[in-house]
Parts: C-alpha cells; structure tokens; sequence
C-alpha cells in the first residue's frame, strides 16, 4: 500500500466518480470498496449498505473517495496537476473533466507551459492539465497543496516538514516569485518534491481566495504498527478539536487520517457482526488504537 494517498471527502458520489476517473485518467484501478454499517450510515447521513469509501490509483497516486456527507466539500486548496506530453490527450482530458464543472484557468499556452488548464470538474475536485513530462517527479498524476488564507508563506517549512515527520524530503524543483511582485515576493512559486519517496507540489498564495485547507481533501498515512502511528500522530497534530476517528489537522490546518497497518482487517472485516463492533469502538477513538480495534472485532 502506497505510503501517501489522498482522500477526498464525497457526498453520495464517491462510485461515480471513482467510475469516471478510472476511465479517463492512464494507469487507473479501482481497488476497494467498502460500505456503510447502520451506525455509520446514520452518523454520516447515508444509506445502511450504501458505499462509505472507494480505493483507486491514478497516474501512480493513490486516492481514497469517502461519501462523508455535506459537512464537507473539496476545494482548489488541494488539487491535482496531471503531466501528459500529448496535446490531444489533454483536451481530452479536459473535455471530459469541464462536463458539468468549471474552468479555473482556461486551457492554452501559458509562459510555464505551451498546454495547460485548470479544471474544477462536477464533483469541485480541481485538476491542472500540463502538456509535459512529469520528469523527476515520476507519477502522471502528482497533488498540489496551496498554502493560502493563514498558512501562506509556510510552504517551503510545511514541505520540510513533512518530510522529517514521515520519513523523507527531496527537492526537486524550486523556485520563488521575483523581486516587484508585490505581497508574493519571495514566495514560493511552485515547488515540487519527493516526500517518503512519493511526489508533491506546493506553492504560496497570499490572495484572499475565500477558501483554504479543510477536510473535504486530507492526506492519509498508513503507519507499521502503534508505536509509527503514535510518532506520526504526534508530530503532526496542532488542532485538538480536530482529533477524531484517526483524522488530525496540522499547524498549516492541512488535514491528516493516520491508519495504522491492519485497520481494514478490523473496521472492513469479514465478520459483519465484529466489523460493527470495530467501527463503533472507532467512533469513540481520537488516535487510533489498532489492539483496541481487534479486541472489538473478535468480540
């Protein structure tokens, strides 16, 4: 299991776009779907038995879609660059991905790129389309984190950091606005990384663009064992209301799900009736406690 996924917080369409996805995007597998037990199902405003969580990979990234319900949404605070040197398959891409949805950039030539647009498809997910190889960075499909609102002018110590926290930190590609660039100058213009071996861009954004991180979008990490997940909870957690059912928001309010290895054996198992056990103990959890977990499930 990859290191890093992202998560996107869904209401009622997760399938659907999970479906979409791996249709348009290169690379893509829909791997597993989990439903919602009658607990869940009534603390998230959903359907018993309907999908809670549909597991894909895109482009070498790995995606969890949750159907939460609407007290959350995706926003363009995290979005997706998706590197294809190949004009006609980016207007494809773009074509499908403008159904219903909404261009943040037009798609044309650009100084940083001949091919390029920013698409915030039907569901608010936002990807940027660049005719380009994606080089070092070595996935097709890479997230893009804005540090806007409060965390503007954090990203490079953001980045930093989360490479300490979980293992790893390359650069790859830095560069900052120039000098007569007002409120921007010296920011970071785009960065693009390697984080615990996977990649991530990042930039600065001191605009007032009326939205920020939230959980409608997180990053989750899958920890070996309790001790990981306690250094990794630890390290990155700074909002205590925040804490519940395994989710943490960091300093930069960038929203964490550190789950620790085994966690699907209990909160997905076989067992329907431990399966119920295990996700009602989750719901009572801050960090999660993987023993406490099993104990649940086997009753």
């Amino acid at each position: 299991m990859p290191k890093i996924s992202a998560c996107i917080w869904a209401d009622g369409w997760a399938e659907e776009a999970a479906d979409l996805y791996a249709a348009l995007f290169p690379d893509a597998a829909i791997g597993e779907i989990a439903r919602f037990s009658k607990d869940g199902a009534e603390l998230h405003g959903q359907t018993d038995g309907s999908v809670m969580v549909v597991e894909l990979t895109l482009g070498g990234q790995a995606f969890t879609l949750l159907n939460g319900g609407r007290m959350f949404s995706p926003n363009p605070a995290m979005s997706f660059f998706v590197f294809i040197n190949d004009k006609a398959e980016i207007d494809r891409l773009w074509t499908a991905l403008i159904d219903g949805g909404r261009a943040r950039m037009e798609l044309g030539s650009y100084p940083w790129c001949e091919h390029y647009g920013w698409v915030e498809d039907r569901f608010g997910v936002s990807w940027q389309l660049m005719m380009a190889d994606p080089g070092a960075l070595g996935q097709t499909i890479v997230p893009a984190l804005m540090f806007t609102q409060g965390a503007a002018g954090k990203a490079e110590e953001a980045m930093a950091r989360y490479g300490a926290v979980l293992g790893g930190f390359r650069p790859i590609e830095v560069s900052h606005y120039p000098p007569g660039t007002g409120a921007n100058e010296g920011l970071l213009m785009h960065g693009q990384y390697k984080i615990a071996g996977q990649a991530f861009i990042a930039f600065d954004s001191p605009m007032d663009h009326g939205f920020g991180f939230t959980p409608g979008q997180s990053l989750q990490v899958y920890p070996a064992g309790q001790a990981e997940t306690d250094r990794i909870w630890g390290a990155l957690t700074h909002v205590p209301e925040a804490e519940q059912c395994g989710w943490l928001c960091d300093a930069y309010g960038l929203s964490w799900q550190v789950i620790p290895e085994g966690f699907s054996d209990y909160i997905n198992g076989p067992d329907k009736a431990g399966q119920a056990r295990a996700r009602q103990a989750m719901f009572a959890m801050k960090k999660l406690d993987i023993a406490a977990l099993k104990a649940a499930y086997e009753g």
